[in-house]
């Protein structure tokens, strides 16, 4: 059951950050984001109460006890996806004046600091309207994964580097970034053609072509990239989910030019799939989608499209 907000909840302070939490069969109380959270609230003396959480479960995942001690709640047992959930936060944001929204999966660990650190670079950017984004660096164990800079047809990890701004195209996970609401607003909302997979990837992509800025935290955060795992993660249904959106995001973001390393690469991938990481029925999507682009490229050059 989820809050119907009329009213104002709280008594919501001016230029604060909305954090938004989204579970998927993971109990509240289980979350590393959520611990890690109430921990860095608590260290910088903040309000642990202040987040709300979206929950995608079949079955509820938070308690009422739980959901007494949130900002909001809402279960969604026909799963929406994180794009749902980011609209359902942006609507809390845009009705009780908050500036800013942290998005937040369940399996990041913030350190102690950095809401302490996040607070401070948003005082800092809050003024410059072309700031549209503060992101941290992310690591998932010894491997940084976010945020990175965007070349032709591929990305490249950022150097570590604090309260400072981007001089280039960067994309970053979701979570653990902070988004400028009237940003979001302008975009009429978070897109939900990616209900899950590259959604990041578009709202970065989107962020690039308005001429905003991206803000370095300087926090590092952990987090746990199960994607990355194809060997023992990875359903064939969760992958068909990620291809799609990977292509839609690239046949209708990216450049013309940058299709056909896309499409190499993606023939490699199918051989890396097959070989390296054992996964056949992967390997076959793969190669299929490679076939089907391929196909639908040589027919719109034979056509002049």
């Amino acid at each position: 059951m989820s809050h119907v907000f009329t009213e104002p909840l709280k008594t919501v302070p001016e230029r604060a950050v909305l954090p938004i939490c989204v579970l998927y069969n993971c109990v509240l109380g289980n979350s590393a984001t959520y611990q890690t959270f109430v921990a860095s609230a608590l260290h910088g003396g903040l309000d642990t109460s202040s987040v709300v959480v979206y929950d995608n479960s079949p079955s509820r995942q938070v308690s009422s006890a739980e959901e007494e001690d949130l900002f909001a709640y809402k279960h969604d047992p026909n799963n929406g996806g994180i794009a749902a959930a980011y609209n359902w936060a942006l609507e809390i944001a845009k009705l009780h004046c908050f500036s800013w929204m942290l998005l937040l999966d369940q399996d990041t660990r913030l350190p102690l600091t950095f809401l302490e650190s996040l607070l401070g670079t948003i005082e800092l950017h809050n003024s410059n309207q072309t700031v549209a984004a503060i992101v941290p660096f992310v690591n998932d164990g010894l491997v940084g994964i976010s945020p990175s800079r965007v070349l032709f047809g591929r990305r490249v990890p950022l150097q570590r580097e604090s309260h400072s701004l981007a001089e280039c195209e960067v994309t970053a996970i979701n979570s653990g970034a902070a988004i400028r609401v009237s940003f979001v607003q302008s975009l009429g909302g978070f897109n939900q053609n990616y209900k899950l997979d590259c959604l990041d990837h578009w709202l970065f992509r989107r962020l690039y072509a308005e001429r905003k800025r991206v803000a370095l935290s300087g926090s590092v955060l952990e987090h746990n990239l199960s994607v990355s795992d194809y060997r023992n993660q990875v359903s064939l249904a969760r992958y068909s989910s990620i291809l799609v959106s990977e292509v839609l995001f690239m046949t209708t973001e990216k450049r013309r030019a940058e299709m056909p390393l896309y499409i190499f690469r993606l023939l490699l991938r199918s051989v890396r799939q097959l070989i390296v990481y054992r996964r056949p029925d992967l390997a076959v999507l793969t190669f299929a989608m490679f076939v089907r682009i391929t196909v639908r490229r040589a027919q719109s050059s034979r056509f002049g499209l």
